[in-house]
């Protein structure tokens, strides 16, 4: 009721072309020069978003689906304001696009086999935000899909130098030792397929960091669910 409410008061408006009860309208989003499946190490064409098998060494993660590029003014400003701005209200047209997204790329019938979850966020940052976007992102996809969401499942350790400040090469180590998996959950990885949700990819030094534990874990494949890529 209060969401009705808050709706009919203060409709959402499209960022692009101003048509109610949407922040990002289906027309606006299919006018946009969105991700092609792609293999998202040597950017060549690849079904359902695979990574090629000789791209994989040092990888481990198996597909990165990704909606729409952060290049666009629009998705930047949607992105931005759903992460420092409070518009938690955004995320309901992003979860929407990415779980049919998901439903194009992975075929699947036994939902047991699959656990959704997100990157974890430092204590004192999640304070200051007062929510985890990607949290927010990850629970409106578990419901949509039926896929069970694993909430509090890696933990971030310790605090890092901001990723978009650091080269490549920092980047990486920067994230050495930062992500551990929650004792109560690290033997029910086993054989498990992961999605993972987030908002952007850009030198995936994060991403492969969390997939590498999960691999090490004997996790069977790992799927990212990302709303841009630069």
């Amino acid at each position: 009721m209060f969401k009705f409410l808050k709706d009919l008061i203060a409709p959402k408006k499209c960022y692009s072309c101003n048509e109610e009860w949407h922040f990002l309208c289906e027309n606006c989003l299919s006018k946009m020069s969105n991700f092609e499946p792609i293999c998202y190490i040597c950017k060549w064409r690849s079904d359902k978003f695979e990574i090629h098998n000789n791209c994989k060494k040092n990888v481990y993660y198996d597909n990165i689906i990704i909606l729409s590029h952060y290049k666009n003014k629009i998705i930047s400003k949607l992105i931005k304001d759903l992460k420092f701005y409070s518009k938690k209200d955004i995320a309901e047209d992003f979860w929407y696009y990415l779980s049919e997204l998901f439903f194009e790329n992975e075929i699947y019938k036994n939902t047991d086999n699959y656990i959704i979850i997100y990157p974890s966020m430092w204590f004192f940052k999640k304070l200051k935000r007062w929510y985890n976007h990607s949290e927010i992102l990850a629970k409106y996809i578990s419901k949509k899909t039926n896929i069970k969401l694993w909430k509090k499942y890696i933990k971030k350790i310790k605090t890092t130098r901001q990723q978009s400040k650091l080269s490549k090469e920092e980047r990486v180590l920067n994230l050495v030792n930062t992500f551990k998996i929650a004792n109560n959950k690290v033997d029910k990885i086993d054989k498990k397929i992961f999605i993972i949700v987030d908002d952007v990819i850009s030198t995936g030094s994060t991403i492969n960091e969390l997939s590498k534990i999960l691999k090490q874990n004997w996790a069977k494949k790992i799927i990212w669910l990302i709303i841009a890529s630069d």
